[in-house]
């Protein structure tokens, strides 16, 4: 059995807090009706980071890929808010789709010009491991996530009111493209934070599935958000606990927790429909 007090475990004790943070995204996306961009945003941070790694290479520099990752996910997120901004839930879901799609084969043909052990890095925000975060990953997480945290604090109000009624923000006189802007591209960041922390397969276990379960069960947005967090905490922390006792890998186990827990939330939330 691991020792539960081995450094590179308390740096993930560490990271599941800073991915509850980036959980909070993940609920406002699906407020605004965009469930599916954190997912996008991560898979963005791929071509980003295929980027990165490829013109440090070509011109011999040192690059940090994470860089490329962040801003690639936040621009293309905010490429699909330009989209989207007047056609609905279609051309929104259809933008999120053709994004999608070129951060994808940013990624593949980027990823096909470098060296095998470039290439490593780069897959490594594919299929990112929570274990293996430094302390410099860690630094940078949190710089990064409190002032994306303080920023969506100091608009939360005007960005609720978008996400629930656009119209009358309108009406209101507030400047909606600029929320809309503000929050797409912050979901963008945190899409392409989660790519580096657990890893793009991994946000529909631990960034999108908390904050669909805390929907179902929360009368209001404040034990919305809260119960997304702690939703999110009580995935990552059992999964790593599984994998300290089994030795089994802590992404498997995490994702296999969320998504047994997401299956028994819809049986149970059905069934107490019908009574």
């Amino acid at each position: 059995m691991l020792d539960p007090f081995s450094p590179f475990l308390v740096r993930a004790y560490f990271a599941i807090v800073l991915t509850g943070f980036m959980s909070l995204a993940s609920g406002f996306a699906l407020l605004r009706g965009a469930s599916y961009l954190p997912a996008e945003a991560s898979h963005s941070a791929l071509g980003g980071a295929a980027i990165g790694v490829f013109i440090g290479y070509m011109f011999k520099i040192g690059v940090e890929p994470f860089y490329f990752a962040i801003l690639f996910s936040s621009f293309t997120a905010m490429l699909v808010a330009y989209a989207g901004r007047h056609g609905g839930a279609e051309v929104l879901n259809a933008a999120l789709g053709g994004m999608l799609a070129i951060s994808v084969s940013f990624y593949a043909i980027f990823r096909a010009l470098v060296p095998a052990e470039l290439k490593v890095v780069v897959d490594g925000y594919l299929v990112g491991d929570i274990l293996l975060l430094t302390y410099d990953d860690l630094i940078r997480l949190v710089m990064i996530i409190f002032c994306g945290t303080i920023i969506l604090y100091l608009f939360k109000s005007e960005i609720l009111y978008v996400c629930f009624d656009q119209e009358g923000a309108e009406a209101l006189g507030l400047n909606v493209p600029f929320y809309d802007y503000i929050l797409f591209f912050f979901i963008g960041l945190a899409g392409g934070l989660a790519a580096k922390t657990i890893g793009s397969l991994m946000v529909f276990a631990l960034i999108m599935l908390p904050s669909v379960i805390a929907k179902e069960y929360s009368k209001n947005i404040r034990k919305y958000f809260l119960n997304t967090v702690i939703i999110t905490l009580v995935f990552g922390y059992s999964g790593i606990l599984v994998s300290i006792i089994s030795g089994l890998p802590s992404s498997g186990s995490i994702a296999a927790i969320a998504s047994f827990s997401y299956i028994v939330s819809i049986i149970y939330s059905r069934s107490k429909k019908k009574v």
